[in-house]
């Protein structure tokens, strides 16, 4: 599938409302969005097939079909989407996915599907980077992050650098160390389109992977004390029980590190209560799934799982 630029452009328009993911990559993500196209983020997610999937927003009444998801893995024809966790079942559910020109994922770009044509499962083969990789080189390449912005990649964050607290969005550094052919692979397209920081951010990536397998600890030592409670940088425990300082802290603490404006403050949130998470064997049977009203996310968790969210009762 070809990178149409115009299409592209469109989806990038400033000033957009977003929803974003409550781990490292969402977050990231939506400082970038924020500082360069003055994206207005009104809600944050944490779909992963879980029983307490949520979302939130911090005004009531936020019109969903109005926002897109980022960094979440979200599959109806209505929603607008950037993301990378998502795969399709197969080619006729890619066509399903872009008939409405509404998503960008690195995997449907590259025809990257779980089942190929003669059955063969595909999965290895997905995007081992983050959203927030994704977003930064479609950036540079629309020129709206000029060539004259450089992060400074080498700045120390406690015991680490920036470039290892950006390379901690989804483990690009544990990938390349565990699955060293499809990340090169991808390195080389990303660094296609990519600037100035790209580069230097996946040089870093390919060359030094191993030597920043221990720095990848010190990152999510930060994270957890910051109160996080995963490795890769989630935040939705403080989202849940509405830990307004400490959600807060992390955020300033972001922004200090990669010098981007903050994310806006919390001091309320809104449920949004329609959802619910499982995770399921992955069969024949199984996929039926991909035809319910009631699907909003879905995403492979590895060849022989996947994670669901569904509406508890499907909007009108």
């Amino acid at each position: 599938m070809e990178m149409n630029r115009q299409t592209i452009e469109n989806f990038f328009s400033k000033e957009r409302k977003c929803i974003i993911n409550t781990d490292l990559d969402g977050l990231l993500s939506g400082m970038i969005l924020q500082y360069f196209l003055d994206w207005q983020i009104v809600g944050y997610s944490s779909c992963c097939g879980k029983n307490d999937d949520e979302l939130w927003f911090a005004k009531p009444n936020v019109n969903i079909k109005e926002c897109v998801f980022v960094d979440l893995p979200v599959c109806g024809h209505d929603y607008s989407v950037i993301d990378q966790h998502f795969v399709s079942y197969d080619m006729s559910f890619v066509d399903k996915y872009m008939s409405d020109n509404n998503k960008l994922n690195p995997n449907v770009l590259r025809n990257r599907v779980f089942k190929s044509a003669n059955g063969k499962c595909e999965y290895t083969g997905k995007y081992p980077f983050g959203t927030v990789h994704f977003i930064l080189a479609l950036l540079e390449w629309l020129g709206i992050i000029s060539k004259n912005f450089t992060i400074t990649l080498n700045k120390k964050v406690g015991s680490f650098d920036v470039a290892d607290l950006l390379l901690r969005a989804d483990r690009v550094i544990g990938n390349t160390n565990q699955y060293t052919a499809n990340c090169y692979d991808w390195i080389e397209w990303i660094k296609k389109f990519g600037g100035g920081n790209t580069h230097s951010l996946f040089d870093i990536a390919k060359n030094c992977h191993q030597e920043r397998a221990i720095t990848e600890k010190s990152v999510e030592g930060m994270l957890a004390s910051l109160g996080c409670k995963g490795t890769d940088g989630d935040c939705s425990n403080l989202f849940r029980i509405k830990d307004f300082a400490k959600i807060n802290q992390y955020f300033s603490f972001l922004s200090d590190s990669i010098d981007l404006t903050t994310l806006p403050s919390i001091h309320q949130l809104f449920d949004y209560g329609n959802l619910v998470g499982s995770k399921e064997d992955i069969n024949a049977n199984s996929m039926s799934f991909l035809k319910s009203q009631e699907l909003f996310s879905y995403a492979f968790i590895n060849m022989k799982q996947v994670s669901l969210t569904k509406f508890i009762q499907p909007l009108v």
